[in-house]
């Protein structure tokens, strides 16, 4: 291998060298986003070169066999989690959809949090009166009656209202009108959000990575790590007002509280009595503030509770069941770890029911949007089992064709858009469920496939489409990705040095895949984002990719 590595290199020197004669060429003739594509380029046949199957880098294990992990993969996983968080958030504030230039409805959080301010929870925004003489939930009698109307907020009682959750105004719109008396422009919320979601995931595959995968090559952790942390977010770059910012929120506080599990469940000892019920606790406080920036995108953490607190529970049991009334005192610890979720809960069934008159209703049923939701019933009423079918398979492995012109792709399905992540499968291995059985992780895993799959039919029951938005699948790829995290890493436990090798190599490049599609999805003209807005920015930017 080491000889056919050496082989290599020769031909790798001269390909960068070109790369970087075509740089100098690019620049001096003024064509930077060839030069671009040059440095885009020239990166790509590097991490090809770093990753080919006769690389040393995939026999340098991650952390050592005690989980020690060296101060140099740590500063290198710092600089590329760097990276990554810029990469994604940089662009946020390009289209000026999004970027505040021009608004329209995208400002609800900033207009809430000067309610909020003022003691109220309804938006301080004008009613034409015209909108009470009609059904204002039906498109079709606005349209009819020329009704001016605030598009996406909730209208309840003669006021406006805004339907996405309360927990992101709170933690930042409000204190910073409060501090600087001025508005937090929204995109800036959702660049916070995915710069921690983005920090989670690094920091929870570390954990998982030092405790039960040692072994795995420091370059394959680092790849799978940076793909899908950029699957979690990546949607959230190119319309981050609004809509991603309670899609984003809600995934960044979800993967910080399975962060905070499982650090306190899994990966702390029994002994530390205290220490774990205050990393659960944390778990369950984001977990359920997670629930205050979109329900749906919660769903699938608080339904990983369960998993946590049986373990929890059984070594709860087996370190203390000698000690006197350990009993009391277990379910003590418990009922600490369950009140964040029991107060968070109760707030904000209190503000639905100041708001609408029930702690149910968050507001989706008075929606000014393009179908009338006050019809809907619930979740049973609503439920069909052949619409529930359909949109299963388009949500998981539906296929939108190819199209003619750059991009060339748009937004499919969870598994087309990002094939890795069919790994998840492997947890039906048998090296998979002798990993789950030997480390206790069997109901956690069923619970990983479990909560996405739930959710989804909670979106196909509710949301226009069949639930079948990119922007829906957000609420789920921070549970998808987990799954596959752990799997991968049971997979790829032991295994002979060539076949750590290819397919360390083969994963490689599927998360390379994850990189470029995540790009080109981005590029697409779409619900005016950067290049619906400026469409004659779309050649330039395939200069980049094609030089053409």
């Amino acid at each position: 291998m080491k000889k056919a590595s050496k082989a290599i290199r020769p031909v790798f020197y001269v390909i960068e060298i070109l790369w970087a004669l075509l740089f100098i060429v690019f620049i001096i003739k003024a064509q930077y986003y060839r030069a671009a594509g040059c440095v885009l380029w020239g990166s790509v046949f590097a991490y090809l070169y770093l990753i080919q199957p006769f690389s040393k880098y995939h026999q340098q294990p991650y952390a050592s066999s005690d989980g020690k992990v060296s101060r140099k993969h740590d500063v290198i996983t710092a600089i590329v989690c760097l990276a990554l968080i810029l990469a994604c958030i940089l662009p946020m504030g390009l289209a000026p959809a999004y970027n505040g230039e021009f608004p329209q409805h995208r400002n609800q959080y900033e207009v809430l949090a000067h309610s909020l301010k003022e003691g109220h929870v309804w938006l301080d925004l004008p009613v034409d009166p015209r909108l009470l003489e009609i059904n204002p939930y039906e498109p079709s009698e606005r349209v009819a009656a020329e009704v001016d109307y605030y598009s996406d907020h909730a209208f309840y009682n003669g006021k406006y209202y805004m339907y996405f959750g309360v927990v992101p105004a709170i933690l930042l719109f409000l204190p910073y009108l409060l501090i600087t008396g001025q508005d937090l422009t929204t995109y800036h919320a959702t660049q916070f959000f995915a710069a921690f979601a983005i920090l989670g995931v690094f920091l929870l595959f570390r954990k998982l990575a030092k405790k039960y995968f040692p072994s795995m090559s420091f370059l394959l952790f680092l790849s799978l790590t940076t793909a899908f942390a950029t699957i979690c977010v990546y949607f959230s770059v190119g319309t981050p007002a609004l809509y991603c910012t309670a899609t984003t929120s809600a995934a960044c506080l979800s993967i910080w509280s399975i962060y905070f599990f499982t650090s306190g469940v899994f990966l702390t000892e029994a002994k530390a009595r205290w220490k774990r019920v205050l990393l659960a606790s944390l778990g369950s406080l984001f977990g359920a503030a997670a629930f205050g920036c979109r329900p749906s995108g919660a769903l699938g953490a608080f339904l990983l509770v369960i998993p946590f607190f049986f373990e929890y529970l059984r070594t709860e049991v087996l370190a203390n069941k000698t000690e006197k009334s350990y009993v009391l005192k277990l379910i003590g610890r418990i009922c600490v770890i369950g009140l964040p979720y029991l107060i968070i809960g109760l707030l904000l069934m209190y503000y639905n029911y100041v708001r609408f008159g029930t702690p149910t209703e968050f507001g989706q049923s008075y929606q000014l949007t393009v179908c009338d939701q006050s019809k809907y019933g619930s979740f049973f009423e609503e439920f069909s089992t052949v619409r529930t079918v359909n949109g299963i398979l388009y949500n998981f492995i539906g296929f939108t064709p190819i199209i003619g012109e750059f991009p060339f792709v748009y937004y499919n399905s969870t598994f087309v858009n990002f094939p890795i992540l069919l790994m998840i499968f492997g947890a039906f291995t048998e090296k998979g469920r002798a990993f789950a059985k030997q480390t206790k992780m069997r109901l956690l895993i069923a619970f990983l496939f479990i909560a996405p799959l739930v959710t989804t039919v909670m979106q196909i029951a509710w949301a226009p489409g069949n639930g079948s938005a990119e922007r829906y699948r957000m609420d789920i790829y921070y549970l998808i990705t987990l799954l596959a995290f752990i799997v991968i890493g049971a997979l790829m436990k032991n295994l002979p040095e060539q076949k750590q090798s290819f397919y360390g190599f083969l994963l490689c490049l599927l998360c390379l895949q994850v990189m470029f599609f995540s790009a080109l999805f981005l590029l697409f003209p779409d619900d005016y984002n950067y290049t619906h807005w400026f469409p004659e920015k779309l050649p330039l930017l395939r200069q980049v990719f094609m030089f053409k």
